[in-house]
């Protein structure tokens, strides 16, 4: 299986005030972990936001909260050395490490003999954070400062079914020297429209006179998979059209 982040949460999303690393602190594996068909079908088309992390603990009866959870977990989590689930310092508290015992049961549970994951920095491009967990890293020399190598991954198919994976790895190349941030400003003041924020359209659908437009089952399903503009934010604290530095120069972005 191949993820950005990580791989499910605890269950239940025990958040200790205080806790730490140390092991003792642990949040033991889960007795049983979501199945690949089950995140199969998680609705991928769906925006984040900075509240839905820090709602990612306690109990949940609510089906669409716990699908957030469950990609937040993919999208954010990352391993750590010791057993058992434990806090992250990305975002919020709703975000949790886990150890190679998750790794372990996750991938008997589902039939795997290796998750493949990214979303952290390896000096060698790439490490085995567990036995049967890889992070491969391929920004080399990240943000210009990291001193680290970038790496891939090649997946061959044996006659056997299973696949041959190798690692391969690079480092940095020159490139133009352009300001920090360059391209983010570029994307902010030429593509406007990217920096918007979505929101899934919901309810009834009426024609241009006001009239209730009778639909197909399908037809129902198709118009709740559309999306509109969010009138009430935007991502990252950057309005469209709006460059970084004229954020950073009202106090609202850090620089």
């Amino acid at each position: 299986m191949v993820v950005h982040g990580g791989l499910p949460g605890p269950n239940p999303r025990i958040h200790l005030p205080g806790q730490s690393h140390d092991p003792s602190d642990a949040i033991p594996p889960n007795v049983q972990y979501p199945r690949i068909d089950d995140i199969r079908k998680l609705d991928r088309y769906t925006e984040l936001s900075a509240p839905a992390y820090k709602a990612a603990v306690g109990e949940s009866d609510d089906p669409d909260e716990n699908e957030r959870r469950l990609l937040i977990d993919l999208m954010w989590s990352d391993p750590r050395g010791t057993g058992g689930y434990g806090p992250s310092f990305r975002k919020s508290n709703g975000i949790f490490m886990f150890g190679p015992d998750v790794s372990k049961a996750f991938c008997d549970q589902n039939g795997l003999s290796l998750v493949v994951r990214s979303h952290e920095v390896k000096m060698e491009g790439f490490k085995y954070d567990h036995p049967n967990l890889l992070t491969i890293f391929s920004a080399a020399n990240y943000l210009d400062t990291g001193g680290n190598m970038g790496g891939f991954a090649t997946c061959v198919p044996k006659p056997d079914g299973k696949l041959n994976l190798e690692v391969k790895t690079f480092d940095a190349q020159p490139h133009p020297d352009t300001p920090a941030m360059f391209w983010q400003d570029y994307v902010t003041e030429n593509l406007s429209y990217l920096t918007k924020k979505m929101k899934k359209k919901t309810g009834p659908v009426y024609d241009s006179n006001g009239m209730l437009v009778q639909m197909s089952q399908a037809e129902k399903e198709d118009a709740a998979n559309q999306w509109e503009e969010d009138d009430e934010g935007d991502i990252d604290g950057v309005a469209a059209g709006q460059t970084i530095a004229e954020k950073a120069a009202q106090g609202t972005v850090p620089v």
